[in-house]
């Protein structure tokens, strides 16, 4: 059996048809019973049966529009609903967005992207407020905006005709603006035309805040009028809240990874500086040391951090150099100075050292700080400077002296020569004029002497085996030394010849083994040691040596020591001084090593 079934859409119109149907059945059946039954009258029948029709056609008509503004109420309802979904969504999706988020770019990006696809909107575009001097908003991402527009948008927030279209209202007071109609509100004067050519017919222009200042907009563009509703905005609000928190929150990491990574590198330049540093509390408890003061104190940083100063060392060099700290400690100031500081091996260090209080940003001290430089090098540079300027004014003044004196002893010799030759044999004068020569001679040998160690006598030089003339040397000297005094000689590989004056050269080693000699007497057993070596001087700078500076190359190194009772400090200072000598007067005349001194620079 086939069953046709017929459908019937239900419009308003079809309910308002039945209802009158119905209403004239029901009135036909209703007149014939009053007719035949109450009234007899057809007049007055017929009069009924007119206001009844009219009744049921206005009560049709009603219910026509009540149903009809029922379903129009509806259909709005369904519209904003489905907006509201498409909202939420969005909103949801944006929140994916924000905690997958590793770049502000990034994130605003998605949460265009996502505006735009979930909440099915026209554009989506953030713009960054700008601090320039026209304090415009920059376009940093944008979704949907396919032929430019929103790339060509000139926009700022500033109180001027391009300041007071949405965006730049939004951004100024910080409060959603919203445009139902682009086509009719005035903010959009400057903009309209081109909005409604590219098809935007409403705009929603929402802040994004952070601690109270807005510092861009995210701003939609919609396809159709009175798009957005109460609830989108708030929606719409709150998620531009979130997205300020994202992005706020993205630059806080960023900025503390920069934090940690400037730490990082401070704490490392901190950790591999030459000079040592100290901090310490208000107690002079010490809180951290750098591994440079292991290096100048000899004391490890385990060894010194949570104690006090005061219990580190008795030592009295030591002790002047903690007092000084304790009492910038105690008075609150910075202090400065130079001490000396003796370390566990015995190496005795010159230091510099700078104290100053370390406070926070709200101007309280909370620490101390000690740079410690170990200045024992700079300080010997120094001296060695002031040494090498003595001896050339003096070797200056010793150089134009003995010219003079070697012209005056020319005359003394010449004419002693020659009263010899005429004074008759077994004269008395013959012995005083001998005395005379012999003077004469010694002065000047002495005159020569000057003139080498003032550099002002320029010798031969050939191409030496200085292994050779040590050799000669040691066995004159072997000669006239006592038994008690042993000599040794170390000899490298492969030593190099050199280019020197032999007799000079010969000159070195028989005034060095000499003092040396001199340096042993008394004892029951010395030991003479002698090294000649080759040095390859590798660095590209010249780098100082003594009182001069050695350029990069090979050199031959010739180092004599003895076991004697050697030189204090002052007496180092002056050992290349002429004339000067801890030789007795008949010993010596001091011109030994300021000879030795003058012959090597010279060389």
């Amino acid at each position: 059996m086939l069953r046709k079934k017929l459908a019937i859409e239900l419009t308003p119109l079809n309910i308002a048809i039945f209802y009158a149907c119905v209403g004239g059945i029901w009135l036909l059946l209703f007149l014939s019973r009053v007719m035949t039954g109450f009234f007899r009258d057809p007049a007055s029948a017929r009069a009924l049966e007119v206001n009844t029709s009219v009744f049921i056609l206005v009560t049709a008509w009603l219910l026509y529009f009540l149903i009809r503004k029922s379903q129009f109420d509806m259909k709005q309802r369904k519209e904003a609903l489905t907006r509201l979904n498409r909202s939420l969504r969005a909103y949801s999706e944006c929140h994916q967005a924000l905690i997958r988020a590793h770049d502000e770019v990034q994130l605003m990006q998605e949460v265009c992207r996502t505006i735009v696809e979930a909440g099915g909107y026209r554009v989506a575009w953030v713009g960054l407020a700008e601090n320039d001097e026209g304090m415009s908003i920059r376009p940093v991402v944008q979704w949907g905006d396919e032929k430019g527009y929103v790339k060509n948008l000139r926009v700022s927030w500033a109180n001027i005709d391009r300041g007071r279209g949405p965006t730049g209202v939004a951004i100024r007071s910080g409060q959603p603006v919203v445009a139902q109609y682009i086509e009719f509100d005035p903010k959009w004067e400057l903009w309209r035309a081109e909005a409604l050519e590219h098809g935007f017919l409403s705009s929603i222009s929402v802040p994004l805040v952070d601690e109270g200042r807005a510092f861009a907009a995210l701003v939609i563009y919609a396809g159709e009028t009175d798009a957005f509703d109460v609830d989108e905005v708030k929606l719409l609000s709150e998620l531009a809240d979130d997205l300020s928190y994202g992005i706020t929150t993205l630059r806080t990491a960023i900025q503390r990874k920069s934090a940690e990574k400037e730490c990082m590198l401070l704490a490392s330049v901190i950790e591999q500086a030459k000079e040592g540093i100290f901090l310490f509390d208000g107690e002079g408890v010490i809180k951290y040391v750098n591994p440079a003061v292991e290096a100048i104190t000899g004391r490890p940083p385990q060894a010194m951090i949570n104690h006090n100063i005061n219990t580190l060392e008795y030592q009295e060099y030591n002790r002047i150099f903690y007092e000084a700290i304790m009492k910038a400690i105690s008075r609150g100031e910075e202090n400065a100075g130079r001490f000396f500081y003796k370390r566990k091996d015995g190496v005795m260090l010159e230091i510099d050292v700078n104290i100053w209080s370390v406070s926070d940003v709200s101007g309280n001290v909370i620490s101390y700080a000690a740079l410690a430089r170990d200045i024992t090098h700079e300080m010997q540079l120094e001296r060695q400077l002031r040494q090498a300027q003595r001896m050339e004014a003096i070797g200056t003044l010793a150089g134009g002296i003995s010219h003079d004196f070697n012209n005056t002893l020319a005359s003394v010799i010449t004419c002693a020569e020659m009263a010899l030759d005429e004074v008759p044999p077994g004269s008395p004068l013959q012995e005083l004029l001998d005395v005379i020569l012999k003077s004469g001679l010694r002065g000047k040998n002495l005159a020569r002497q000057i003139l080498t160690f003032s550099r002002q006598v320029e010798q031969e030089r050939q191409e030496v085996q200085v292994e050779m003339i040590v050799n000669e040397s040691l066995k004159l000297l072997r000669a006239s030394l006592p038994a008690s005094i042993e000599i040794r000689l170390n000899r490298g590989h492969d030593l190099r010849r050199v280019v020197a004056d032999p007799t000079q050269i010969h000159q070195i080693v028989m005034n060095l083994c000499t003092n040396a000699v001199h340096a042993m007497r008394g004892q029951p057993h010395g030991v003479l040691e002698i090294w000649l070596d080759n040095v390859d001087v590798g660095l590209v700078p010249p780098i100082a040596v003594g009182f001069g500076t050695l350029a990069p190359g090979v050199y031959l190194r010739l180092t004599v020591k003895d076991s004697g009772h050697g030189m204090d400090e002052k007496t180092k200072e002056r050992i290349f001084d002429p004339f000067f000598t801890t030789k007795s007067q008949a010993e010596g005349t001091g011109l030994g090593l300021s000879v030795i001194h003058g012959i090597v620079t010279n060389h």
